[in-house]
């Protein structure tokens, strides 16, 4: 995988308490659409794929799977994939069955239901991060991996700047696709008192830069 130095601009992470009830008045169907932009990427997959190895037989969650382009690539490598989004137009036009609606900081599955977790650019749009990796905890078995993908940002928003153009017709809504803007650093702060713990973070080259994170569960 491409390992890259980039210069470190604004070290200090964003996460504002203000972030956890995002802006009520933020154009909704705009956001439907915002939704809707995400495609697949095939060197986001690829770097998917060399991390979490699927096996045979293996339960894997996508959280936050938008149509389910990533669910629908992993189907070749095991039968157990299954996806969970919000966003109720995304899972209208669903790519592929093994989707289904949920909110993904209060998961409806059993506890230690799944071997493997990934979730791509998906963190960086939720107001309540602590539940996120509570529940991402809650649901892998014991020795289990979480993979966790979000990007590289000198200031929050910076990579959503196209897509609030876009969609609101306003740069400065970036901040509000992006409410917060995470690091290694910040991320290893939010899984303390969970039974995670943080294997590793790269930064990568794939559709930009981004941050690739691995947490196990601990056995």
């Amino acid at each position: 995988m491409p390992r890259l130095t980039v210069p470190n601009i604004g070290d200090s992470e964003d996460i504002s308490p203000s972030a956890r009830m995002p802006n009520p008045e933020a154009p909704q169907a705009a956001m439907g659409n915002y939704t809707m932009a995400f495609n697949f990427n095939s060197a986001i997959f690829r770097v998917l794929l060399g991390y979490l190895k699927p096996e045979k037989g293996e339960k894997i969650l996508d959280l936050g799977c938008s149509r389910g382009f990533y669910v629908r690539e992993l189907e070749g490598y095991t039968d157990g994939v299954i996806g969970v989004d919000i966003s109720e137009a995304s899972l209208r036009e669903a790519v592929t069955p093994s989707v289904e609606y949920g909110d993904i900081t209060n998961l409806e599955f059993e506890a230690n239901s799944f071997d493997k977790v990934y979730s791509l650019h998906t963190i960086e749009h939720i107001p309540d991060l602590p539940r996120f990796f509570s529940e991402t905890a809650r649901v892998l078995k014991p020795g289990g991996i979480a993979i966790i993908v979000y990007p590289w940002e000198p200031f929050r928003g910076f990579q959503a700047i196209g897509a609030a153009i876009r969609q609101y017709k306003n740069p400065f809504m970036a901040r509000q696709i992006h409410l917060h803007r995470l690091t290694p650093k910040s991320v290893t702060k939010l899984i303390k008192g969970t039974s995670l713990v943080h294997v590793e973070s790269k930064l990568v080259l794939a559709l930009g830069l981004q941050y690739l994170t691995v947490l196990s569960k601990k056995g």
